[in-house]
């Protein structure tokens, strides 16, 4: 029979009957369990010690093609569309699949030699997945390539979309107002991408049978996927349906059991009772027990996965079309001298896990100093972007006030954060078609609430004059059009006051971060960043400003070390915010100015040990705050 032939019926292969295909699954995960526990543990020990590593340094020299060590936000679209943006979503997508499928090739030598009766030593399946990952990196190369394909068209039918409905006026308005036209979008944007996801699930499923194809049959990652597809015209349902449940039915029982252990967890750590002598034992053995656990129930899912891809492939074929020798693959080097390099990478490994442990505790800081930053004034309590939410960050108390400044059409620096007034006001203009003396007849308060009826957009400069003193600044240059003369225009303002120590500047773009520099160079200029990749310590700004979601141990550490500072935005939960000051952070942005206050004079009433307890505690139970009185 032609290898790219299918047997006449499915489920009646002598290749599945040899190997106790379909019947037996339970029993056959029975005896291949503990093989695959111990080949994924050193499998994820070579991708931690030498493929991701290398993933990385990648990623970084494609970057560092731009010319910067960090490409964010904006210029993240300039470079997607770019030979070297494209090139790395090609191999971003293309060495992800290519270690997913490698480890496949593992478990399912594993799982064919479990049916077997037999054992392959862990360091032979591990040499044969290194013979065949030159076929496999190929295999997912021309996948990704696929699945970037057909990403093409969504991508440019969403762009379309959003063109249309949102070309009119700011985004933010659309986004927080969220008119007709903002669910029409969500419902197309949605349609598109559902419609993407069940493409890609169904070419996944089609080319299902190519990774056994390669291990059993010799053939080449083209002719593997042509004849996957072949094998599975017709049966997508079949073969896709038991998978899903698989997945689904494992990773459920697994967050069900993570999650029982963590609630067992946070009724032992009671936050009235936070001794380090209770807290140390049990949290470390509940870390312990959710790491054994979660990863148990995925090798599970994974292998249960792999099993199921085999007996569906081994329905397909004869005995005779496949090669299932266990010296198919002879090492070069001696299976002793292969595990001794086992042991060099776990030792590795070893020290790496070491190194980045004491990093963490030497970076370790207990005592916060932290500012807090009113977000648009205190927008909570008074209308964004006014006096009167000036005034009142200056009541609650606030270290700073964030700003966003744009200019008129005659070139007056003011304050507003949409590129139009149409949220704030009603009034359908945008603000680099109004004239400032306009702006003196437009209410931009009503809409908070009646009392603020006769507030109106102020200036920069009225905006220094009430801060001066009182509060600091932190002064965002809003570019909802190209303006070139911003950045000069905020400098001069900021040099002529004279306020140097009581203001900094942010921006999403990068270049303006210069231009801030050539006309007031002891201004501070901070980097906005949404999404980036790369290095973000290495960008040229005086601090960082991103979102929370993104803030990590070593960011905060690198950046200290570098002696700048991280500013995060837009923490407005008190779990988020206490998160934030076990990290470390050096500002929150919050338009909650009193709330996070009130939270950190209580975590600087804590003892030291208390504080050590307590984020011990939250590494369980989560961002869990106690109560005022429970502090």
């Amino acid at each position: 029979m032609s290898p790219d032939s299918t047997s006449s019926s499915p489920g009646d292969s002598a290749a599945g009957r040899r190997f106790g295909w379909p019947g037996g699954i339970f029993k056959h995960l029975r005896a291949a369990l503990r093989p695959a526990l111990v080949f994924e543990l050193w499998f994820t020990l070579v991708l931690v010690v030498s493929l991701a590593p290398a993933s990385g340094w990648l990623l970084n020299r494609l970057v560092m093609r731009s010319g910067q060590y960090a490409i964010a936000d904006q210029d993240l679209i300039a470079f997607a569309s770019s030979f070297a943006g494209l090139l790395f979503g090609l191999l971003s997508v293309g060495f992800f699949l290519a270690f997913w499928f490698t480890e496949q090739v593992g478990l399912l030598l594993i799982v064919v030699n479990a049916a077997r009766g037999r054992r392959d030593p862990v360091s032979l399946v591990l040499w044969k997945n290194l013979v065949r990952l030159p076929a496999l990196l190929r295999l997912g190369l021309i996948q990704a390539a696929a699945y970037l394909a057909v990403l093409v068209p969504g991508a440019l039918g969403i762009g379309l979309a959003y063109s249309r409905l949102f070309g009119e006026w700011d985004f933010y308005y659309y986004f927080t107002v969220r008119p007709t036209s903002w669910w029409v979008f969500v419902a197309v944007a949605g349609a598109i991408l559902t419609t993407y996801l069940a493409l890609v699930t169904w070419l996944y499923v089609r080319w299902l049978f190519a990774i056994p194809a390669i291990v059993f049959e010799n053939v080449r990652p083209v002719r593997a996927l042509r004849m996957s597809w072949r094998r599975t015209r017709g049966r997508v349902w079949r073969l896709g349906l038991p998978l899903a449940l698989c997945w689904i039915v494992v990773l459920s029982i697994s967050f069900g059991m993570s999650w029982l252990i963590r609630a067992g967890a946070a009724q032992l750590l009671d936050p009235a009772q936070l001794a380090l002598r209770h807290v140390v034992p049990t949290v470390l053995g509940t870390l312990a027990l959710l790491a054994v656990v979660d990863l148990v129930w995925f090798i599970v899912a994974k292998t249960l996965h792999v099993m199921l891809m085999a007996g569906s492939y081994l329905e397909t074929v004869e005995p005779e079309s496949m090669s299932i020798s266990s010296n198919e693959a002879t090492p070069r080097i001696s299976l002793r001298n292969f595990k001794r390099l086992g042991w060099l990478l776990g030792g590795i490994a070893l020290v790496m896990g070491i190194g980045a442990a004491a990093a963490f505790v030497e970076s370790l800081d207990i005592d916060r100093s932290i500012a807090v930053t009113a977000h648009r004034g205190s927008k909570h309590a008074a209308p964004e972007n006014t006096l009167s939410a000036i005034r009142q960050a200056i009541a609650d108390g606030a270290d700073y006030a964030e700003i966003d400044v744009q200019t008129t059409a005659d070139g007056v620096v003011v304050l507003l954060h949409d590129g139009d007034l149409r949220r704030v006001a009603s009034v359908s203009r945008r603000l680099r078609d109004v004239d400032y003396d306009e702006l003196g007849d437009i209410d931009v308060g009503s809409w908070f609430s009646p009392e603020f009826r006769d507030e109106r957009v102020p200036t920069l400069q009225e905006v220094l004059d009430v801060a001066r003193g009182r509060i600091k600044l932190n002064i965002e240059l809003k570019f909802t059009w190209d303006d070139p003369a911003l950045a000069a225009k905020v400098g001069q303002i900021v040099q002529e006051n004279a306020c140097f120590e009581d203001c900094v500047t942010t921006s999403l773009r990068l270049p303006v971060l210069s231009e801030i520099r050539a006309v007031a160079p002891e201004l501070p200029a901070g980097f906005i960043v949404f999404q980036s990749i790369g290095d973000l310590t290495r960008i040229d700004a005086d601090f960082l400003s991103i979102s929370a979601a993104r803030a990590t141990p070593r960011l905060v550490r690198e950046l200290h070390r570098r002696g700048r500072e991280l500013h995060v935005w837009t923490v407005d939960d008190l779990d988020n915010a206490l998160a934030m000051i076990e990290l470390g952070v050096d500002n929150i942005i919050t338009g909650y100015p009193v709330k996070v206050l009130r939270l950190l004079d209580e975590w600087n009433e804590l003892s030291d040990s208390e504080k050590i307890a307590l984020m011990l505690r939250n590494l369980i139970v989560g961002m869990e705050r106690p109560e005022p009185g429970e502090l």
